[in-house]
């Protein structure tokens, strides 16, 4: 098999791996497997919060690791991490244990977050293609959403049928099957460097992302802002589900539904430049995240289910598209870096946002919380819309 050949095949290996390593089974039941096994809600929060903390502080430096010493080799790290915290909460029944299990994880899923992205590019840049990444990283975010949303299905009925840890058993096999894809990888070449940057030091790659480079740094902010927008609202759509007292059942089948819908329009998002310039498709993605959230406060019924999907079509478009920007602008040799540094974005916005709606849940109205949320996901998107569009004069990207 020639080089190009393999360059070629990692493009199916990491579809597979997104697969697979998307087939949560155990999502729709993982709360109540939580309280099954003696944990209140309080602890259950501690426990994603461990998780979300963990990707957040492993977030940079596994991502220095993906640039210096390859995509591969940390692709099967994350993926025996991955597997090695689950194999922890398949066994576990205390809550310490579910806790270091979670960041466990969370370190693996740090050293998979950006590093699959930046193979990808870097692959397609091999083989003179890099023209083909929007609609490539569209589609396998799109078969992720979509596995996830399967599995949804076949998850509580297992849980049904046969208890709530045989999903993380089933899943386990689903795991593994991404970790063969994972080793099979082969590592692309360095494929473009830049004289801007000087080291690629980890504190000197953020230097490079939000002091030298301004056009990056807004795009990181954006894409990051986004990012945690559709995060937050992947807790918050099932407190609203709940509010508006809707049968256990029909979650599920909302679950899966709202994921069909992102694995729909991350399939098609790479159409959008058909009918739309850059700029146009950042005001429409900006616009759908406050209508979305605004339309929740204003909603107490089924109705608002669905400003819900409006907001996962954003997610679908969104990922792929901003993902994208920042790849057009960003050294092979600091990519995975670059994309961590989005990741690890992400997790700080939603670590401080997300609790503090809860509170304003619990003080105040889920209405409330969500326009909190309208208002500040809809400030830090039009800062960084202006800045782009306006604020950065040396640089012409969003003047198409």
């Amino acid at each position: 098999m020639t080089y190009e050949q393999q360059l070629e095949r990692n493009i199916y290996l990491l579809f597979g791996m997104k697969a697979a390593k998307w087939f949560l089974l155990v999502m729709p039941v993982i709360i109540l497997f939580f309280i099954e096994n003696g944990l209140t809600v309080q602890q259950i929060m501690f426990v994603q919060a461990a998780y979300s903390l963990s990707v957040a502080f492993f977030e940079l430096p596994s991502g220095y690791f993906s640039d210096k010493l390859g995509r591969r080799l940390t692709l099967i790290l994350g993926m025996l991490l991955t597997i090695a915290g689950y194999l922890v909460i398949g066994v576990a029944y205390d809550f310490w244990w579910f806790v270091a299990a979670e960041i466990t994880m969370g370190l693996g899923g740090s050293f998979i977050s950006g590093t699959d992205s930046a193979l990808l590019y870097d692959s397609l840049i091999q083989l003179k293609r890099q023209d083909k990444y929007l609609k490539l990283e569209g589609r396998m975010y799109s078969v992720s959403t979509f596995s996830e949303a399967v599995a949804a299905i076949f998850g509580g009925w297992l849980a049904a049928e046969f208890g709530m840890r045989s999903t993380i058993y089933a899943f386990l096999c689903f795991l593994f099957i991404a970790l063969v894809c994972a080793w099979f990888l082969v590592e692309p070449k360095a494929a473009q460097t830049s004289k801007n940057v000087r080291s690629n030091r980890p504190k000197d790659i953020f230097r490079y992302t939000f002091f030298e480079h301004k056009y990056l740094r807004w795009f990181v902010i954006l894409s990051a802002s986004i990012g945690a927008a559709t995060l937050t609202i992947a807790w918050f759509s099932q407190v609203y589900m709940e509010y508006i007292e809707l049968k256990v059942e029909t979650i599920g089948w909302l679950w899966s539904a709202l994921n069909l819908t992102a694995a729909v329009f991350s399939f098609l998002a790479h159409y959008v430049y058909r009918f739309l310039s850059k700029f146009q498709v950042v005001v429409g993605i900006i616009l759908g995240i406050i209508v979305g959230y605004a339309g929740l406060g204003m909603s107490f019924g089924v109705g608002g289910l669905a400003f819900i999907f409006l907001i996962y079509i954003v997610r679908g478009i969104a990922t792929p598209v901003l993902k994208d920007f920042i790849n057009e602008r960003t050294p092979s040799e600091m990519r995975a870096t670059v994309l961590s540094i989005r990741g690890l974005a992400i997790r700080i916005i939603f670590s401080i946002l997300a609790p503090f709606l809860g509170w304003v849940n619990d003080i105040y109205t889920l209405q409330q919380a969500f326009f909190v949320a309208a208002s500040v996901f809809g400030m830090l998107g039009a800062v960084s819309l202006f800045m782009l569009k306006w604020g950065v004069k040396s640089n012409a990207a969003m003047r198409q």
